[in-house]
């Protein structure tokens, strides 16, 4: 199988640095573990057969992630360090069918497909022993023990995913355990005894969290963004609900439900961006007991389902479009009914209004239309 990689992944860790009583690769990160994020991308990419994950134990979390039970995982006794686990899983019977291994740290979130894809062509191409991801230093590096600032460009930093040929790293790894050596990564191992390794260069955003302040840092820049598009026709009436608010004028919304075009775009742009569908999966205007439905209670509905997911409203976007009626003078009283319902700050709606410049079914004044868009985190 020279043409599938193994993957290990050690999570045996309990993260003493980080501060919490739950180890760092069970904390949420934009709507999944962190290490649910690491693991999906080995997942997903054709190149990885098999994945083993060392893990602790005494482990209580393992069996509530997502890929417990994946034909492609394999779950294996954990060591008291890193190497111990990767030492531990090269000792698995699926090792014997592979020619190249592929180590990447459980609290290395924002990998992805790609990473992995160049990596594996690093090690081809160069026919070395072990690949590495590297990023050059950028802050300026002091040495500990005399205080004076060092060249920073005779240094760069290591990352994961690192790749390598097992026959080589296996004799190896069992060569400095043996000897009680501290050994931070795969690469250590491969250059103590000699061996070839070649670098390509990394992304700063691999971040691996360490720290609380590493997690706190991924979710302010990690979000989901999702999209919403929603149309009416119009009736005669007294006048229309946008956004909860009841907005008086000669037209009413033809609709199945209460017709609030702007929550229904938004309850699609929530529900798509976490990846659970439209509005019209759980409320079908086919069934009758949606028949005049507050849109309120369908927006309640999505944020129940991304509470359950750990996700939250970031921001909110929408374009309202219509030749009338005006949208302009009621803007300040739509976000402040927007902002009661999604619990929000007014400051995170954004909303806008244009018109079709008389085209369509919209310009002839016959219907209104929302366009809108959401950030969850």
């Amino acid at each position: 199988m020279s043409n599938k990689l193994l993957a290990i992944i050690p999570a045996a860790g309990i993260g003493q640095r980080f501060g919490k009583n739950k180890p760092k690769q069970y904390e949420y990160l934009n709507g999944n573990t962190v290490i649910e994020s690491s693991v999906q991308p080995f997942l997903d990419c054709h190149l990885v057969a098999k994945i083993i994950i060392p893990i602790s134990d005494s482990d209580p979390y393992i069996t509530q992630q997502a890929f417990f039970n994946h034909p492609k995982v394999v779950l294996v006794k954990g060591g008291k360090t890193r190497a111990e686990s990767v030492k531990n899983a090269l000792n698995h019977d699926e090792v014997k069918n592979f020619e190249y291994v592929i180590t990447h740290d459980a609290a290395r979130p924002n990998i992805n497909e790609g990473d992995i894809t160049n990596i594996y062509n690093e090690i081809m191409r160069s026919n070395s022993d072990c690949s590495i991801f590297y990023i050059p230093v950028v802050d300026s590096i002091k040495n500990v023990h005399e205080n004076l600032t060092e060249d920073k460009t005779d240094y760069y930093l290591v990352q994961t995913p690192q790749i390598s040929k097992i026959d080589k790293l296996k004799p190896s790894l069992n060569s400095l355990i043996s000897l009680d050596t501290a050994i931070p990564d795969e690469s250590f191992v491969m250059e103590s005894k000699n061996l070839i390794i070649s670098r390509i260069q990394g992304r700063s955003s691999n971040i691996k969290i360490t720290h609380i302040e590493d997690l706190e840092l991924l979710n302010k820049f990690v979000t989901r963004t999702g999209t919403g598009f929603d149309l009416h026709t119009y009736k005669s009436g007294k006048g229309i609900l946008i956004g909860g608010y009841f907005l008086k004028c000669e037209y009413e919304i033809e609709a199945h439900s209460d017709g609030d075009v702007l929550l229904h775009s938004i309850a699609d742009s929530i529900l798509g961006a976490s990846a659970l569908g439209d509005i019209g999966i759980f409320f079908s205007d086919k069934d009758e007991s949606n028949k005049g439905l507050d849109s309120k209670n369908i927006i309640k509905f999505c944020l129940e389902k991304i509470k359950d997911l750990n996700l939250e409203i970031y921001n909110i976007d929408a374009t309202i479009i219509c030749e009338s009626p005006k949208i302009s003078p009621h803007r300040d009283s739509i976000i402040e009914s927007l902002s009661c319902i999604l619990k929000i700050p007014k400051s995170k709606i954004g909303l806008k209004a244009t018109t079709a410049e008389k085209i369509g079914i919209i310009g002839q004044n016959k219907a209104i239309a929302v366009q809108s868009s959401v950030n969850l985190k």
